[in-house]
């Protein structure tokens, strides 16, 4: 086979745009820190680097909603605790009250403490994270408890209503607490408490009886926070290991290796000015032939 001129131009001019394609691919890998700058670099890795860094869109997601969670249940705790002490000073007044030699003003002291205690109650009832009222259900507007008269409290204005937030690709937790599943039975207490002081009688053994089921009630409402907030850690490390290890996985496909890649680049660069020089010796050397 006969091998023309034009033969050898076009292979001379092919060798040397494969290799400044390689110098520039290498200098945009090394420019970038990536391996995968457009889809033709290598179309199997970014599909699955499209895959990873959808599926760490959403790990992201399911931390911030996890941060979000364990922002209510911190504050739920808080309003738990915080009633807690109070229904623990109304039981002290209920005792104190409950002695038969007490006079009408000491009474009416301990009443008017207890109006307070109410009151704060309610308040404790009506914590807020954010806009959202925490202890409503899916009525997060709206207020649990109103504060009618001194220390008088409405009944429950929110619902029952569910709320659950996403925290792993198959895993959800219910967010909600409804007050009056927490608070009422303290809130009914403290009433009762409040009757017997004003009635001038001693207060009832049914009254602390009553006093000791609301402090129950928020002992059971915060133990259930508290496991909540447990397993909500422990889905947090869940989470994050998963973000971990998909990361790693997607700077395996992604992340150039800088001191493999330098090497190459000096190598491509070399061999493309040496190509250079040749091409051009040759094709001097073709054209003094023609001119002879």
């Amino acid at each position: 086979m006969r091998v023309s001129e034009s033969m050898i131009y076009d292979v001379a001019r092919a060798r040397l745009s494969d290799q400044a394609t390689t110098v520039q691919t290498l200098t945009t890998q090394l420019s970038s820190g990536k391996q995968l700058n457009q889809p033709s670099d290598n179309p199997a890795d970014v599909r699955s680097a499209v895959g990873l860094n959808d599926l760490l869109a959403q790990l992201d997601q399911y931390g911030r909603n996890i941060d979000s969670v364990t922002n209510t249940l911190s504050a739920m705790d808080t309003a738990l605790s915080s009633a807690g002490s109070l229904i623990q000073r109304a039981n002290e007044l209920a005792i104190q009250g409950a002695n038969g030699t007490l006079g009408t003003s000491d009474r009416q002291a301990m009443a008017d403490e207890v109006e307070q205690l109410a009151e704060a109650m309610a308040q404790d009832a009506n914590a807020k994270v954010g806009d959202n009222y925490i202890f409503s259900g899916f009525k997060t507007s709206t207020q649990p408890y109103q504060v009618t008269s001194s220390g008088q409290v409405s009944a429950y204005q929110g619902d029952h209503g569910v709320v659950l937030a996403r925290v792993g690709p198959s895993a959800t937790m219910q967010v909600s607490l409804a007050g009056d599943t927490a608070f009422q039975p303290a809130l009914d207490a403290l009433a009762q408490l409040q009757s017997d002081l004003k009635s001038g009688q001693p207060v009832s053994q049914s009254t602390i009886a009553q006093i000791q089921g609301g402090l129950q009630s928020l002992t059971e409402a915060q133990a259930t926070v508290g496991a909540r907030e447990n397993r909500l850690a422990n889905a947090k490390t869940s989470q994050q290991n998963l973000v971990d290890a998909n990361q790693r996985l997607l700077s395996q496909l992604e992340d150039v290796d800088m001191p493999t890649a330098i090497t190459e680049l000096a190598q491509a660069q070399t061999t493309y000015q040496a190509t250079l020089a040749v091409t051009a010796k040759v094709m001097q050397t073709s054209l003094m032939d023609y001119l002879k």
